[in-house]
């Protein structure tokens, strides 16, 4: 068991060490909390290239002491993406061309920093500038997930060969490509050598990305959507992404005392499903506020500084995204969230944004955040919402204790994993409960 950290000015919380000392060194530069979750993003770009980078997407969460703030910065198909093109034999699978949408994460960078930041997005990326040049020693759980996954990535790519635990690993590529950002912001990025190289990829394999898509890109400033458990606020995003699916879980949980794990996992899979069927671009299908009306019956990293609190989570989704790279970075296939179903909102089209999952979320009380929290792994991320804040509020852990609880994974349908560590007994009362349990290696990522 891990013990809880405790800081008395600033806390920075993210999966790689060379990304939390990224964020430091931004504070103590004299930046802002989001300065140092910029700082922290970029450098995990680089670190853990399977999972985020510059051709990701990014949402985030700031309490600035005075209001909450969401930002969406999630990209869209390709404007000449139509759902024939998709529906043809073979055309649509996890690494199809057609799967890349336009990533939002370095519009995000900008739009945030130049809100919130302090020190300019220039100097926020001078730390993953130079990891990248000088190279960095390649932590044992990056060259895991690496191992297992180059085999999604295209011939050519700087990430064909997984290096070894320890191993240095140096990305000039991507050192020049967080070099032109950081000289002319997303303008140079979208409209630079790095967006010419991704749509010469893209297309060279078969895709539709134009450069018109991603010079037209602009993130949003978004409302966040709010819930209630045990006199606690839960802030999520709206959608397109999933943070609904804690709301609609939250709202059945909070009516009754403490809930067992069965009545947990069972609100669960209602929030999933209910998002499942209603989450899409807004500004293609204005579908029901169905969190609300269930209510009514009833990501990262993490920065706290200076009386700020940021939540910043970004993805290429799955490993490497397409497999496709450009400028040093995979390009993501978020696209591949949309549905090919004609009658679904969530419907393939140009120009719209898909279905999202990655979500960050604060936790509120008498008008202050008391906690900045989300984790990673697609559709476990809602699952893990309503679980470390049952464990936060109902068992009374701390917050690494509550992290480190074994978790409890609904597939789809009935089907649920449970991970080792959990007693015996949890597998016989989701079971009393109609789920069919599956082994926990069943999904060996979430």
């Amino acid at each position: 068991m891990r013990s809880p950290v405790w800081a008395r000015d600033a806390m920075v919380a993210t999966s790689s060490p060379l990304a939390a000392q990224a964020a430091l060194w931004a504070l103590a530069e004299g930046g802002t909390a989001v300065d140092a979750a910029i700082a922290s993003d970029a450098v995990l770009g680089l670190v853990q290239p399977m999972s985020t980078g510059v051709g990701g997407d990014a949402f985030c969460l700031v309490d600035d002491g005075r209001e909450v703030a969401g930002f969406n910065g999630s990209g869209a198909a390709p404007a000449a993406l139509t759902t024939d093109a998709c529906r043809a034999d073979g055309a649509w699978h996890d690494t199809s061309p057609l799967t890349v949408t336009v990533p939002g994460g370095v519009d995000a960078w900008h739009r945030l920093s130049e809100r919130y930041g302090r020190l300019g997005l220039g100097r926020v990326l001078a730390p993953a500038r130079r990891l990248a040049e000088e190279g960095f020693p390649v932590g044992r759980r990056s060259a895991r997930d690496w191992s297992f996954s180059t085999g999604r990535v295209r011939a050519g790519s700087p990430y064909a060969t997984a290096p070894p635990a320890g191993g240095r690993f140096a990305n000039p590529a991507l050192a020049e490509t967080l070099a032109a950002i950081a000289g002319g912001g997303p303008e140079a990025h979208y409209g630079g050598r790095w967006g010419k190289d991704a749509v010469e990829a893209v297309v060279a394999d078969g895709g539709v990305l134009a450069q018109d898509d991603l010079t037209a890109h602009a993130g949003e400033w978004v409302a966040p959507i709010t819930g209630v458990y045990r006199g606690h606020e839960v802030v999520e995003l709206p959608p397109n992404g999933q943070g609904a699916a804690v709301l609609v879980a939250l709202g059945r949980l909070d009516a009754g005392p403490p809930p067992s794990l069965a009545e947990t996992m069972l609100a669960v899979r209602e929030g999933m499903e209910a998002a499942h069927r209603h989450v899409a671009d807004p500004r293609f299908a204005e579908g029901p506020r169905f969190w609300e009306q269930e209510k009514r019956d009833t990501v990262y990293t993490a920065v706290v500084a200076g009386g700020v609190a940021v939540g910043l989570i970004s993805s290429v989704f799955m490993a490497f995204g397409s497999g496709i790279c450009a400028g040093g970075s995979a390009v993501q296939n978020r696209g591949f969230g949309f549905s090919l179903d004609g009658d679904h909102p969530n419907v393939v089209a140009g120009g719209k944004r898909p279905f999202h999952t990655i979500i960050p979320a604060l936790l509120r009380r008498d008008g202050r955040t008391r906690a900045v929290f989300g984790v990673i792994g697609g559709p476990m991320q809602p699952q893990g919402h309503v679980q470390v804040l049952g464990h936060l509020l109902d068992g009374g852990l701390d917050p690494q204790a509550a992290l480190d609880r074994p978790r409890v994974f609904w597939i789809g349908d009935d089907q649920i994993a449970v991970e080792r560590g959990h007693d015996p007994s949890a597998a016989d009362e989701l079971r009393a409960a109609g789920f069919d349990v599956v082994a926990d290696s069943a999904s060996p990522d979430w």
